[in-house]
């Protein structure tokens, strides 16, 4: 297959998860669940209002333990009020 062609032009592979996630900042936090991860990034989902506005640097705790500061790349809304999340770990 042409790389070109491709859909998923992700460099990293990311491995499907499904896990309980808080995202915090110095102000706020959500409960979110992670969809997919990568060594580079993170993919979670929420049906709850977001504090948070793209380019904000989190902390991320999932499954007890944290892991490394993210920033929120992106945003998108969902069918059923859901919305998904793209952070990109800072390291």
């Amino acid at each position: 297959m042409n790389q070109n062609n491709r859909t998923d032009k992700r460099i990293n592979h990311r491995m499907g998860t499904q896990e309980k996630c808080i995202l915090s900042n110095r102000s706020d936090s959500i409960e979110t669940q992670t969809v997919d991860m990568s060594i580079m990034g993170l993919g979670v989902k929420t049906d709850r209002t977001l504090p948070f506005k793209n380019g904000c640097e989190l902390t991320v705790f999932n499954s007890g333990m944290e892991l490394p500061q993210a920033k929120l790349m992106w945003t998108k809304k969902d069918f059923n009020n859901t919305t998904r999340l793209g952070l990109k770990f800072l390291y």
